[in-house]
């Protein structure tokens, strides 16, 4: 069950390499030899001396370039020691090419198909250098590029060998080819991120509610199951305790073996450990992080600081803020965030529906470059070394291993009542069930943010479903049908949850709603399903979504049976057997869930949370019958408005510190500090680059 979606997706936005396999061999090489060497011609050095840059700068950036597989210019962009417009002057007054932007205008020339190649010697310079062939309005022809500093040398001796064809050539910068490859690619990978996989796997996609066959199905249900709550009611109540409480236990006595696994394993100091070290020694990829954004003008500051922190080399990073086209209060929020930053870059996304989180990822996706990409969330404060740990468990994993779940903790549970049983939650899922469920090889639904993907398997199945308002359940569900595996890491994300209720209910009857379109989408075929998953994991799927929204259901009809029963005790005295009996397996079963759930979270709580949150478990059953409603809320909306995204609005955090964070910070700034403080500014070429001449812009960010 692989499909090609992703592969479309990679056509609409092909970006050159910005480190092809050449230029890496050509740097591994550089590093395999003799560092004293400082292999840098006299064009090289006559380039970084027009810089102004001290010898020393240039000899750490190359050893830099040589430890990660780059090269010194963009070390340098990356310190901040110069700004990417800055070294593209340099290269081009070297070169004798003058540097300019590339015009908004300027259309692409395809070079593909029969009889359409460029020449030889473009042949031959693209095989060293980046390079854009455009036309601009005046059907002048201009060939872009963006050199190496390593490359000079060469491409030098091919310009004086075609003096000809040196009219039409311009130096600009990696990120003017890739902002104008991506501005004309956008509107094409606008319609593949909304129609991509609905197009491509129908019977995949949530865009369609219901099959005919299923909605034949539940017609028939409910239809029989009107009937006979007028015709025998009695029978109908009996009927739903049957298919209810075996659920309700099973996803009890599930919870069960998750906090007995918990409790097998050593549980190191804190909690969290940082993973094998067997890839200390390995060249960083790039890692891609994709962050969508929608209102969230008041989180920019906070996310781009908790971003910078990554323990990541900042020249293989790259950030992509995706934004709302039509959001320009965020998109001026996040552009003052990220002005300086070199590894940042601003996605934007045009105002179409579904308005959803997976749509905007799906428009960024064609443009992230890296071997590996992670999600996250404005809200989210991951713990520095979290791509570290992620990069060192899929070191020592299998290539069928696709996806990482870091846990997500709560950091407000102690403000409200709310967030209190949200944290609750969080611990008994991401530190409990999800890695459980990882270890006996079921099936293991995402948790939306916080996903590290192999990003070639992310696209062999199509990313993100656009229509789906739970996208990361159902995209773990088809990675583990295409015969993926998805395990759990424990290095953190911190995160706030909603304190008001209207946030609380918005943001749960999503998530339930999305879960009831996961299972209708996956159920369309139950045969195809139970070939993908084998037996164990079409079980474990049922259990996970078709368990945990009837869950839902059964806890407020349980309580409405007791409270039911006990107006019948107060007012005709004792009932007749057969209710008695169900009496007694509801309580069994409400007091089996509560414990499984009581167990499974106190166990997963660190010492800080174990002293603040389990004051709440006694009012569990009130919590639970706020799901119950969400989940009602849910089955309605599905009907009415089964693509609607009601966004959990994010406020500036008012929580304080977690002090195994900010130790990490520390060491992590101390760390970064020590490498030329790569944190600090570094620009990146203007947005509006309309005119002929390349302006340096120290403050203005990257917009794709």
């Amino acid at each position: 069950m692989r499909d090609d979606a992703g592969s479309l997706a990679d056509a609409a936005g092909r970006f050159y390499d910005p480190f092809p396999d050449s230029h890496k061999s050509g740097a591994a090489g550089l590093a395999a030899g003799p560092f004293a060497a400082r292999p840098f011609s006299d064009l090289m050095l006559a380039t970084l001396a027009s810089l102004g840059l001290a010898r020393g700068t240039c000899d750490d950036a190359w050893a830099r370039a040589c430890g990660n597989g780059t090269d010194i210019g963009l070390e340098l962009v990356s310190a901040g020691a110069v700004s990417e417009e800055m070294l593209a002057a340099a290269i081009g007054l070297a070169l004798g090419i003058a540097a300019e932007a590339i015009a908004e205008t300027a259309s692409i020339v395809d070079c593909e198909g029969p009889g359409a190649g460029p020449p030889f010697w473009e042949m031959e310079l693209c095989r060293t250098v980046r390079t854009l062939r455009v036309c601009t309005p005046c059907l002048e022809a201009r060939l872009f590029m963006a050199p190496r500093i390593e490359d000079l040398d060469a491409v030098l001796r091919l310009i004086d060998a075609h003096p000809g064809r040196r009219s039409i050539l311009r130096v600009t910068t990696l990120r003017a080819l890739q902002r104008h490859r991506a501005s004309t690619s956008l509107m094409q990978r606008a319609e593949i991120a909304r129609f991509g996989l609905s197009a491509c796997h129908p019977h995949l996609s949530a865009r369609q509610v219901w099959t005919g066959q299923q909605g034949m199905v539940a017609g028939v249900l409910i239809s029989g199951l009107s009937a006979l709550a007028v015709l025998a009611p009695w029978l109908l109540l009996h009927l739903l305790h049957l298919a209810m409480l075996p659920l309700f236990l099973a996803c009890a006595v599930a919870r069960l073996q998750a906090a007995r696994r918990l409790l097998s394993s050593r549980r190191t100091h804190g909690g969290f450990t940082v993973g094998p070290p067997g890839a200390s020694a390995t060249r960083r990829p790039v890692y891609s992080v994709l962050v969508a954004l929608h209102d969230e003008k008041e989180m920019a500051g906070e996310l781009v600081a908790a971003l910078s922190a990554l323990q990541w080399p900042t020249s293989r990073l790259e950030v992509m803020l995706v934004c709302e086209g039509d959001d320009a209060g965020t998109i001026a929020a996040v552009a003052a965030a990220i002005a300086g930053r070199p590894q940042f870059a601003i996605v934007l996304v045009p105002p179409s529906l579904p308005r959803t989180k997976p749509k905007a990822l799906n428009v960024a996706l064609p443009l992230a470059t890296g071997e590996f990409l992670v999600i996250y969330d404005a809200e989210d404060r991951p713990r520095p070394d979290q791509l570290e740990a992620a990069f060192q468990r899929f070191c020592a994993s299998e290539p069928r291993l696709a996806c990482l779940q870091a846990p997500l903790i709560v950091r407000n549970g102690a403000s409200s009542w709310l967030s209190g049983h949200f944290a609750l939650e969080y611990a008994a899922l991401f530190r409990g069930y999800l890695p459980w469920l990882s270890s006996v090889g079921l099936p293991l639904p995402l948790g939306g943010t916080s996903n590290h993907f192999r990003r070639d398997a992310l696209k062999a199945v199509g990313g993100w479903d656009s229509h789906n308002v739970t996208e990361d359940a159902d995209l773990g569900i088809r990675l583990c049908r295409a015969g993926y595996r998805i395990e759990t890491i424990d290095v953190p994300t911190f995160e706030d949850a909603p304190e008001r209720f209207i946030d609380w209910r918005n943001q749960r009857t999503r998530w339930m709603k999305g879960w009831l379109q996961t299972w209708l989408v996956h159920m369309r075929d139950p045969v195809g399903l139970w070939r993908d998953l084998g037996a164990k994991g079409f079980f474990g799927f049922q259990l996970l979504f078709f368990g945990m929204l009837t869950s839902a259901v059964a806890h407020a009809f349980l309580l409405a049976f007791l409270a039911y029963t006990a107006y019948v005790v107060w007012s005709a005295g004792s009932p007749d057997m057969l209710t008695q009996g169900l009496l007694a397996a509801d309580v069994f079963a409400l007091v089996a869930g509560y414990v499984a759930f009581v167990i499974l979270a106190t166990r997963a709580l660190d010492e800080e949370e174990a002293a603040a949150l389990p004051r709440h478990l006694w009012t569990l059953p009130a919590y639970w019958l706020l799901i119950s409603l969400a989940a009602f809320r849910a089955f309605r909306q599905l009907k009415s408005d089964p693509h609607a995204w009601e966004k959990t609005p994010h406020y500036a955090s008012r929580s304080p510190a977690i002090p195994a964070m900010a130790a990490a910070a520390v060491s992590v700034t101390a760390r970064l500090d020590a490498i030329a403080d790569q944190d600090n500014a570094g620009s990146g070429p203007a947005h509006d680059m309309a005119g002929s001449v390349l302006r340096p812009s120290a403050a203005t960010p990257i917009h794709l």
